[in-house]
Protein backbone atom coordinates (compact mmCIF):
# COMPACT_ATOMS: atom_id res chain seq x y z
CA UNK A 1 0.00 0.00 0.00
CA UNK A 2 1.33 3.45 -0.91
CA UNK A 3 2.18 5.68 2.02
CA UNK A 4 -0.17 8.50 2.90
CA UNK A 5 1.28 11.85 1.79
CA UNK A 6 2.79 13.89 4.59
CA UNK A 7 2.54 17.56 5.46
CA UNK A 8 -0.29 20.07 5.27
CA UNK A 9 -1.36 22.93 3.03
CA UNK A 10 -3.87 25.78 3.08
CA UNK A 11 -5.60 27.23 0.02
CA UNK A 12 -7.39 30.58 0.20
CA UNK A 13 -9.01 32.65 -2.57
CA UNK A 14 -7.07 35.90 -2.09
CA UNK A 15 -5.47 38.01 0.63
CA UNK A 16 -6.36 41.49 -0.64
CA UNK A 17 -9.09 42.87 1.61
CA UNK A 18 -9.17 42.22 5.33
CA UNK A 19 -12.54 40.56 5.84
CA UNK A 20 -14.03 37.68 7.78
CA UNK A 21 -12.78 35.03 5.34
CA UNK A 22 -9.25 36.32 5.71
CA UNK A 23 -9.50 36.16 9.51
CA UNK A 24 -10.46 32.51 9.20
CA UNK A 25 -7.55 31.89 6.84
CA UNK A 26 -5.19 33.46 9.38
CA UNK A 27 -6.61 31.11 12.02
CA UNK A 28 -5.87 28.16 9.74
CA UNK A 29 -2.31 29.45 9.26
CA UNK A 30 -1.89 29.47 13.05
CA UNK A 31 -3.50 26.05 13.42
CA UNK A 32 -1.27 24.45 10.75
CA UNK A 33 1.95 26.28 11.53
CA UNK A 34 4.15 24.44 9.03
CA UNK A 35 1.64 24.45 6.16
CA UNK A 36 2.36 26.16 2.86
CA UNK A 37 -0.34 28.66 1.90
CA UNK A 38 -1.53 28.78 -1.71
CA UNK A 39 -3.53 31.75 -2.98
CA UNK A 40 -3.91 34.17 -5.86
CA UNK A 41 -2.96 37.61 -4.50
CA UNK A 42 -1.17 38.14 -1.20
CA UNK A 43 -0.78 41.68 0.15
CA UNK A 44 2.21 41.38 2.46
CA UNK A 45 1.75 44.97 3.62
CA UNK A 46 -1.69 44.10 4.99
CA UNK A 47 -1.19 40.50 6.11
CA UNK A 48 2.56 40.08 6.52
CA UNK A 49 2.45 40.72 10.26
CA UNK A 50 0.00 37.81 10.73
CA UNK A 51 1.23 35.33 8.12
CA UNK A 52 4.92 34.84 7.34
CA UNK A 53 5.18 35.77 3.63
CA UNK A 54 7.77 33.03 3.13
CA UNK A 55 4.98 30.47 3.65
CA UNK A 56 2.80 31.94 0.90
CA UNK A 57 2.71 30.69 -2.70
CA UNK A 58 0.85 33.35 -4.74
CA UNK A 59 -0.15 32.80 -8.36
CA UNK A 60 2.08 33.98 -11.24
CA UNK A 61 -0.12 37.03 -11.96
CA UNK A 62 1.11 38.66 -8.74
CA UNK A 63 4.62 38.93 -10.20
CA UNK A 64 3.16 41.10 -12.97
CA UNK A 65 0.64 43.26 -11.13
CA UNK A 66 1.38 43.00 -7.42
CA UNK A 67 -1.55 42.47 -5.01
CA UNK A 68 -4.04 44.37 -7.16
CA UNK A 69 -7.06 46.09 -5.62
CA UNK A 70 -8.77 45.36 -8.95
CA UNK A 71 -8.80 41.66 -8.17
CA UNK A 72 -12.49 41.31 -9.10
CA UNK A 73 -11.72 42.32 -12.69
CA UNK A 74 -9.72 39.11 -13.10
CA UNK A 75 -12.69 36.83 -12.41
CA UNK A 76 -12.24 34.75 -15.61
CA UNK A 77 -8.74 33.70 -14.49
CA UNK A 78 -9.51 32.33 -11.04
CA UNK A 79 -11.45 29.18 -12.00
CA UNK A 80 -8.71 28.15 -14.42
CA UNK A 81 -5.95 28.74 -11.88
CA UNK A 82 -7.51 27.10 -8.84
CA UNK A 83 -9.09 24.32 -10.90
CA UNK A 84 -5.67 23.28 -12.18
CA UNK A 85 -3.75 23.89 -8.93
CA UNK A 86 -2.34 20.64 -7.50
CA UNK A 87 -1.43 20.58 -3.82
CA UNK A 88 0.11 17.55 -2.18
CA UNK A 89 -0.20 16.84 1.51
CA UNK A 90 -1.77 14.56 4.03
CA UNK A 91 -4.11 17.41 4.96
CA UNK A 92 -5.38 20.29 2.82
CA UNK A 93 -7.74 22.93 4.20
CA UNK A 94 -9.31 25.15 1.56
CA UNK A 95 -10.81 28.44 2.71
CA UNK A 96 -13.29 29.21 -0.03
CA UNK A 97 -15.90 31.81 -0.92
CA UNK A 98 -15.65 30.86 -4.59
CA UNK A 99 -12.52 29.22 -5.96
CA UNK A 100 -10.17 27.60 -3.42
CA UNK A 101 -12.27 24.48 -2.91
CA UNK A 102 -11.48 23.51 -6.54
CA UNK A 103 -7.85 22.67 -5.69
CA UNK A 104 -6.71 19.20 -6.75
CA UNK A 105 -5.33 17.15 -3.87
CA UNK A 106 -3.81 13.72 -3.36
CA UNK A 107 -6.39 10.92 -3.46
CA UNK A 108 -4.74 9.49 -0.34
CA UNK A 109 -4.86 12.78 1.56
CA UNK A 110 -7.73 14.58 3.30
CA UNK A 111 -9.23 17.75 1.81
CA UNK A 112 -11.49 19.74 4.14
CA UNK A 113 -13.21 22.75 2.58
CA UNK A 114 -14.32 25.59 4.84
CA UNK A 115 -17.03 27.22 2.74
CA UNK A 116 -18.25 30.78 3.27
CA UNK A 117 -20.85 30.37 0.53
CA UNK A 118 -21.28 28.71 -2.84
CA UNK A 119 -20.12 31.20 -5.49
CA UNK A 120 -22.45 34.15 -4.89
CA UNK A 121 -22.08 35.79 -8.30
CA UNK A 122 -22.92 32.49 -10.00
CA UNK A 123 -26.00 31.53 -7.99
CA UNK A 124 -27.40 34.87 -6.81
CA UNK A 125 -26.23 37.25 -9.50
CA UNK A 126 -29.41 39.34 -9.45
CA UNK A 127 -29.10 39.87 -5.70
CA UNK A 128 -25.39 40.57 -6.06
CA UNK A 129 -26.01 43.25 -8.70
CA UNK A 130 -29.31 44.64 -7.40
CA UNK A 131 -29.03 48.36 -6.79
CA UNK A 132 -25.33 48.35 -7.63
CA UNK A 133 -23.50 50.84 -9.83
CA UNK A 134 -22.06 48.08 -12.02
CA UNK A 135 -22.03 49.11 -15.68
CA UNK A 136 -24.30 47.57 -18.31
CA UNK A 137 -21.41 45.87 -20.15
CA UNK A 138 -20.23 44.23 -16.93
CA UNK A 139 -23.76 43.11 -16.11
CA UNK A 140 -24.15 41.55 -19.54
CA UNK A 141 -20.82 39.77 -19.24
CA UNK A 142 -21.73 38.44 -15.81
CA UNK A 143 -25.05 37.07 -17.05
CA UNK A 144 -23.41 35.38 -20.03
CA UNK A 145 -20.83 33.78 -17.75
CA UNK A 146 -23.33 32.68 -15.09
CA UNK A 147 -24.26 29.24 -16.53
CA UNK A 148 -20.59 28.36 -17.03
CA UNK A 149 -19.70 29.43 -13.50
CA UNK A 150 -22.61 27.48 -12.05
CA UNK A 151 -21.48 24.29 -13.78
CA UNK A 152 -17.88 24.84 -12.67
CA UNK A 153 -18.90 25.62 -9.09
CA UNK A 154 -21.08 22.52 -8.82
CA UNK A 155 -18.49 20.25 -10.44
CA UNK A 156 -15.59 21.40 -8.26
CA UNK A 157 -17.73 21.20 -5.12
CA UNK A 158 -17.36 17.42 -5.39
CA UNK A 159 -13.58 17.56 -4.87
CA UNK A 160 -13.39 18.11 -1.08
CA UNK A 161 -13.73 15.06 1.15
CA UNK A 162 -15.44 17.04 3.92
CA UNK A 163 -17.28 20.36 3.71
CA UNK A 164 -17.65 22.67 6.70
CA UNK A 165 -20.17 25.52 6.40
CA UNK A 166 -19.96 28.75 8.36
CA UNK A 167 -23.68 28.89 9.21
CA UNK A 168 -27.02 27.19 8.76
CA UNK A 169 -27.95 29.37 5.78
CA UNK A 170 -24.73 28.39 4.00
CA UNK A 171 -25.28 24.75 4.92
CA UNK A 172 -28.70 24.92 3.27
CA UNK A 173 -27.25 26.48 0.11
CA UNK A 174 -24.57 23.78 -0.08
CA UNK A 175 -27.20 21.06 0.11
CA UNK A 176 -29.51 22.75 -2.41
CA UNK A 177 -26.94 23.88 -4.98
CA UNK A 178 -24.22 21.27 -4.65
CA UNK A 179 -26.11 18.24 -3.34
CA UNK A 180 -23.53 17.85 -0.56
CA UNK A 181 -23.93 17.42 3.17
CA UNK A 182 -21.86 19.59 5.50
CA UNK A 183 -21.13 20.34 9.13
CA UNK A 184 -21.14 23.77 10.75
CA UNK A 185 -18.32 25.57 12.53
CA UNK A 186 -19.05 29.26 13.00
CA UNK A 187 -16.26 31.74 12.19
CA UNK A 188 -14.04 32.99 15.04
CA UNK A 189 -14.71 36.25 16.83
CA UNK A 190 -12.00 37.77 19.02
CA UNK A 191 -14.31 38.85 21.82
CA UNK A 192 -11.35 39.94 23.97
CA UNK A 193 -10.77 42.78 21.49
CA UNK A 194 -14.21 44.17 22.35
CA UNK A 195 -14.65 44.24 26.14
CA UNK A 196 -17.96 45.15 27.70
CA UNK A 197 -18.52 48.89 27.34
CA UNK A 198 -20.57 51.22 29.48
CA UNK A 199 -20.30 54.13 27.03
CA UNK A 200 -23.05 55.28 24.68
CA UNK A 201 -22.55 58.36 22.53
CA UNK A 202 -25.87 57.81 20.78
CA UNK A 203 -24.72 57.12 17.22
CA UNK A 204 -25.52 54.04 15.14
CA UNK A 205 -22.69 52.09 13.56
CA UNK A 206 -22.24 49.87 10.52
CA UNK A 207 -18.89 48.48 9.30
CA UNK A 208 -18.87 46.67 5.99
CA UNK A 209 -17.46 46.43 2.50
CA UNK A 210 -19.62 48.71 0.37
CA UNK A 211 -21.16 46.14 -1.96
CA UNK A 212 -24.74 46.44 -3.17
CA UNK A 213 -26.02 43.21 -1.64
CA UNK A 214 -24.94 44.38 1.81
CA UNK A 215 -27.87 46.88 1.62
CA UNK A 216 -26.08 49.73 3.36
CA UNK A 217 -28.46 51.98 1.45
CA UNK A 218 -31.22 50.91 3.87
CA UNK A 219 -29.18 52.00 6.89
CA UNK A 220 -28.32 55.32 5.24
CA UNK A 221 -31.92 55.99 4.23
CA UNK A 222 -33.43 54.98 7.59
CA UNK A 223 -30.96 57.07 9.61
CA UNK A 224 -31.44 60.04 7.28
CA UNK A 225 -35.24 59.83 7.61
CA UNK A 226 -35.06 59.61 11.42
CA UNK A 227 -32.33 62.25 11.71
CA UNK A 228 -30.18 59.74 13.58
CA UNK A 229 -26.40 59.89 13.62
CA UNK A 230 -24.93 56.99 11.66
CA UNK A 231 -21.23 56.21 11.26
CA UNK A 232 -20.35 54.09 8.23
CA UNK A 233 -16.97 52.33 8.29
CA UNK A 234 -15.54 50.66 5.19
CA UNK A 235 -15.12 51.28 1.52
CA UNK A 236 -16.04 49.75 -1.81
CA UNK A 237 -17.58 50.33 -5.22
CA UNK A 238 -20.91 51.62 -3.82
CA UNK A 239 -19.48 54.39 -1.66
CA UNK A 240 -20.15 57.23 -4.09
CA UNK A 241 -23.78 56.17 -4.56
CA UNK A 242 -24.31 55.83 -0.81
CA UNK A 243 -22.87 59.26 -0.15
CA UNK A 244 -25.30 60.72 -2.67
CA UNK A 245 -28.21 59.23 -0.67
CA UNK A 246 -27.00 60.41 2.72
CA UNK A 247 -28.33 63.28 4.79
CA UNK A 248 -26.27 65.48 7.13
CA UNK A 249 -26.35 63.00 10.03
CA UNK A 250 -24.41 60.33 8.13
CA UNK A 251 -20.59 60.13 8.38
CA UNK A 252 -18.47 58.00 6.05
CA UNK A 253 -15.06 57.19 7.54
CA UNK A 254 -13.72 54.75 4.96
CA UNK A 255 -11.17 52.23 6.21
CA UNK A 256 -10.11 52.89 9.80
CA UNK A 257 -7.41 51.32 11.98
CA UNK A 258 -8.53 48.43 14.14
CA UNK A 259 -8.05 50.51 17.28
CA UNK A 260 -10.42 53.19 15.95
CA UNK A 261 -13.04 50.58 15.08
CA UNK A 262 -12.82 49.21 18.62
CA UNK A 263 -13.34 52.71 19.98
CA UNK A 264 -16.34 53.29 17.70
CA UNK A 265 -17.94 50.02 18.80
CA UNK A 266 -17.36 50.90 22.45
CA UNK A 267 -19.08 54.29 22.03
CA UNK A 268 -21.96 53.45 19.67
CA UNK A 269 -25.59 53.06 20.68
CA UNK A 270 -26.29 50.06 18.44
CA UNK A 271 -24.90 48.21 15.46
CA UNK A 272 -26.97 47.99 12.26
CA UNK A 273 -26.93 44.90 10.01
CA UNK A 274 -29.17 45.90 7.06
CA UNK A 275 -28.47 43.03 4.62
CA UNK A 276 -28.28 39.26 4.67
CA UNK A 277 -24.87 38.10 5.84
CA UNK A 278 -23.69 34.52 5.55
CA UNK A 279 -22.56 34.85 9.18
CA UNK A 280 -21.51 38.37 10.15
CA UNK A 281 -18.48 38.79 12.43
CA UNK A 282 -18.84 42.56 12.94
CA UNK A 283 -22.26 42.41 14.66
CA UNK A 284 -20.97 39.70 17.00
CA UNK A 285 -18.02 41.94 17.86
CA UNK A 286 -20.51 44.69 18.71
CA UNK A 287 -22.48 42.30 20.92
CA UNK A 288 -19.24 41.33 22.68
CA UNK A 289 -19.02 45.00 23.74
CA UNK A 290 -22.59 44.79 25.01
CA UNK A 291 -24.09 46.68 22.07
CA UNK A 292 -27.46 45.59 20.65
CA UNK A 293 -27.82 44.75 16.95
CA UNK A 294 -30.65 45.82 14.65
CA UNK A 295 -30.64 43.19 11.90
CA UNK A 296 -32.65 42.05 8.91
CA UNK A 297 -34.39 38.80 9.79
CA UNK A 298 -32.38 36.42 7.64
CA UNK A 299 -29.02 34.81 7.05
CA UNK A 300 -26.45 34.38 9.77
CA UNK A 301 -28.15 36.93 12.04
CA UNK A 302 -30.78 34.28 12.85
CA UNK A 303 -28.02 32.32 14.58
CA UNK A 304 -26.23 35.18 16.30
CA UNK A 305 -28.91 37.72 17.31
CA UNK A 306 -31.51 36.76 19.92
CA UNK A 307 -34.51 39.05 19.62
CA UNK A 308 -35.31 40.86 22.86
CA UNK A 309 -32.00 39.73 24.40
CA UNK A 310 -29.23 41.00 22.13
CA UNK A 311 -31.14 43.06 19.58
CA UNK A 312 -34.19 43.37 17.33
CA UNK A 313 -35.06 42.27 13.80
CA UNK A 314 -36.81 44.02 10.94
CA UNK A 315 -38.75 41.94 8.43
CA UNK A 316 -38.99 43.88 5.17
CA UNK A 317 -35.91 44.83 3.10
CA UNK A 318 -36.78 48.51 3.06
CA UNK A 319 -35.79 51.64 4.97
CA UNK A 320 -39.19 52.05 6.62
CA UNK A 321 -39.05 48.62 8.25
CA UNK A 322 -35.52 49.29 9.49
CA UNK A 323 -36.52 52.71 10.84
CA UNK A 324 -39.39 51.12 12.78
CA UNK A 325 -36.98 48.59 14.29
CA UNK A 326 -34.62 51.37 15.35
CA UNK A 327 -37.48 53.14 17.12
CA UNK A 328 -38.57 49.85 18.70
CA UNK A 329 -35.07 49.28 20.08
CA UNK A 330 -35.27 52.56 22.00
CA UNK A 331 -38.14 51.29 24.19
CA UNK A 332 -36.62 47.87 24.98
CA UNK A 333 -34.51 47.42 28.09
CA UNK A 334 -31.52 45.28 27.09
CA UNK A 335 -28.60 44.39 29.35
CA UNK A 336 -25.02 44.68 28.17
CA UNK A 337 -23.74 41.65 30.08
CA UNK A 338 -26.46 39.42 28.65
CA UNK A 339 -25.66 40.71 25.15
CA UNK A 340 -21.96 39.91 25.68
CA UNK A 341 -22.72 36.43 27.03
CA UNK A 342 -24.59 35.71 23.82
CA UNK A 343 -21.55 36.77 21.76
CA UNK A 344 -19.19 34.50 23.70
CA UNK A 345 -20.78 31.49 21.99
CA UNK A 346 -18.76 32.51 18.92
CA UNK A 347 -15.42 33.25 20.58
CA UNK A 348 -12.28 32.39 18.61
CA UNK A 349 -11.30 29.73 21.12
CA UNK A 350 -14.56 27.90 20.40
CA UNK A 351 -13.60 27.88 16.69
CA UNK A 352 -10.12 26.51 17.48
CA UNK A 353 -11.43 23.83 19.80
CA UNK A 354 -13.94 22.60 17.21
CA UNK A 355 -11.32 22.43 14.48
CA UNK A 356 -8.90 20.47 16.66
CA UNK A 357 -11.72 18.07 17.53
CA UNK A 358 -12.56 17.66 13.83
CA UNK A 359 -8.95 16.91 12.88
CA UNK A 360 -8.60 14.44 15.76
CA UNK A 361 -11.82 12.70 14.74
CA UNK A 362 -10.54 12.29 11.18
CA UNK A 363 -7.27 10.77 12.38
CA UNK A 364 -5.05 13.63 11.22
CA UNK A 365 -1.48 13.39 12.50
CA UNK A 366 -1.47 15.60 15.62
CA UNK A 367 1.99 16.87 14.69
CA UNK A 368 0.38 18.76 11.80
CA UNK A 369 -1.73 21.06 13.94
CA UNK A 370 -1.03 23.12 17.03
CA UNK A 371 -1.97 21.92 20.48
CA UNK A 372 -4.41 23.92 22.65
Amino acid sequence: MAAQPSGAAIVHDYFVQDGGAERCAVEFANLLRSAAIHTSFFDAGRFGDRIDPSRVRPWPVQRLTGPSERFRALLPLYPAYFGALRVRGGLVISSSSAFAKAVRTSPRGLHIAYVYTPMRFAWDLDGYLSGSSTGSAQRLGARLARPVLQRWDRATSQRPDIIIAISQVVQERIARLWGRSSEIIHPPVDTDEFPLSGHDDGFLLVASRMLAYRRLDLAVAAATTLGRDLVVVGDGPERRRLESLAGPTIRFLGHVPRSQLQDLVARCHAYVLPGIEDFGIAPVEAMAAGKPVVAFRGGGALETVVEGLSGVFFDQPDARSLAEALERLDVINLHGMAIRDNALRFDAEVFRRKWRALLAREGVDPHLYSAP
